[in-house]
Order: C-alpha cells, then structure tokens, then sequence
C-alpha cells in the first residue's frame, strides 16, 4: 500500500512540473519556464507552492497597473509621471528585438502609455508581435481610437447638415485625414470616406484657393482614389499658382508613378531640375533616385 501511495505521489509531483513548464511556456520563454519547473521539481510540495504565490502575487500587481486601453485613449496626460521609457535612450522600434518577453512588454506599454498617438507605426508594428499581450493592446488601442474617430464625424456630420461653419469643416476635414490613414479601416469604408474628404477639401479650396495644405491633401487623396484625370487637372493648377515650389512637381512624379507613364515621370523630373523652386533633401533625394533610374534604363 506504501508503494502504491509512494507511486501516486511521484506521478502527481511530475504531472505538476509538466503542469507549470506548460503554462509558464505559453507566457515566457524557454527559460523562464524550465527555472519555475526546475523549482518545483527541486522543492516537491513546497516548490509548487512558491511558485503559485509568486506567479499570484505579480498578476496582483499588474493588474493594478493596468489600463483599459479605451480609457488611455481620452486620457493622454494620465501617464505622465508614471514613465519609465526614455525615447532618448532606447529606440522603439530596438525594443521589438528583445527576447525577454517581460521586459519588452514592460518598455511597449510604458512607450505607449506616453505617446500612443505619437506612434501610429509603432502600434502597426506591435500588432503582428509574436507576444499575444503585447499584440492584443496594439490592437485594443487602434481600435479604441477608429470608435472614436467614427463617433467624432458622426457628431460633425451632423451639425454640418445644420449648419456648415469654417471652422466645423476644417475640423471635420481634419478628423477625416486621421480616420483614411489608419490602416484597420475596411477599403470600402476607406473609400467612401476618401471620396467625401475630396468633396470636402475642394468646397475649402474655393474659399482658400492659396491654401496648398488642402490642394496636396487633395491630390494625394484623388491618386489613392486612382481618379487620376482629376489629380492631373489638379497638379496643373498647383503648378500654375505655385511655379516656384517643388511640390507640384513632386506630386506629378507621384501621380505618373501611380499611371505607370515612366515618360511623364521623366519630362517632369527633367522640369524639376530645370525649376527655380528651392529643393528640400526629400526632393534631392527623389531626384537622385529617379535620375539614377532613367539613368540605368528604368
């Protein structure tokens, strides 16, 4: 009876080890699971204990410090002196190369915390992290944000029907251009919005035929829509008013990449060159690149 009992001991102390190598591994690395296993197998009773209370206890404390990732949303100086992440020291993007799960969790969220609309391509990054925590926040944010946006231009969308103040229509227009650069909207509702934000952006430059804020954004938004008749009429009258500037010129580059007309592209690089506009480095840049591959036979 001894040995039976003695057996069933052994079998249950062993069935406990794989027990918590299971579930540490699931959370942590390689490591960290076979140290808590190590300990419970080391210690019989008393390990499984240790371990329990620790993993208990730490669950406690992060619960504590956790935040509903719709509330940080409406909340953006909730965290400003409980920052541990210093953007100065470590890079964001580095911190996705720790293998530590904690610690990469850890530095992500406390980023986040400080900055999350500041780090739009850091939230994109974050989604597809192999860390399911890590992923599922990324995640919970962007789309805490797009309910936001949504209920925003509904609210303005409303008042426009009323009434169509200028500064409502900017701030609208605003809104809009946040909402068409988040990468989780379904295309067909980024496409209706990006035909109204057009719409929009062409009753503003009626009134502010000089603002060419509103007349790139236009542009931009009439590629992405490929209605390429109207951004070509509209790079026209860009270059008309503003012959002294790169950006019609750019943007042209940009509109005949997108209609794969090389040719084009090339007549207007070539005026580019031959322009008084004054250069930024991004047009530098473009211009040594695209010199370089007509250059080569593009």
């Amino acid at each position: 009876m001894s040995d039976e009992l003695l057996l069933m001991c052994i079998g249950i102390h062993l069935l406990l080890t794989g027990a918590v190598y299971l579930a540490v591994s699931l959370k942590a690395d390689r490591l960290q699971a076979l140290t808590e296993a190590g300990i419970v197998f080391l210690l019989p009773g008393a390990g499984f204990l240790v371990v329990c209370i620790t993993r208990l206890l730490y669950s406690l404390r992060f619960m504590q410090s956790r935040i509903d990732p719709h509330k940080l949303m409406n909340s953006n100086n909730v965290f400003t002196n409980l920052i541990s992440y210093d953007e100065n020291v470590i890079p964001l993007h580095d911190t996705f190369l720790v293998d530590d799960v904690q610690v990469k969790r850890k530095v992500f969220l406390d980023a986040v915390k400080q900055n999350v609309l500041d780090n739009p391509k850091v939230l994109r990054m974050a989604t597809y992290d192999a860390d399911r925590e890590i992923a599922y926040y990324a995640v919970s944010m962007i789309s805490g944000h797009i309910e936001e946006l949504e209920g925003k231009l509904a609210e303005l969308e409303a008042v426009l029907r009323q009434e169509a103040a200028p500064e409502k229509v900017r701030e609208y227009v605003g809104l809009l251009a946040d909402y068409l650069s988040q990468d989780f909207v379904d295309a067909l509702t980024k496409r209706e919005k990006g035909r109204i934000y057009v719409e929009v952006l062409a009753r503003l430059l009626q009134e502010e035929p000089d603002n060419d804020g509103y007349m790139q954004a236009k542009i931009n938004q009439e590629i992405l829509l490929e209605d390429y008749g109207e951004a070509e009429r509209d790079c026209h009258a860009f270059q008309q008013r503003f012959p002294d500037r790169e950006e019609p010129y750019l943007l042209y580059m940009k509109l005949y990449h997108a209609m794969r007309r090389p040719e084009l592209l090339q007549d207007k690089l070539a005026e580019l060159k031959g322009s008084r506009a004054r250069l930024s480095p991004e047009a530098l840049r473009i211009l040594r690149y695209w010199g370089g591959a007509f250059s080569e036979g593009l």
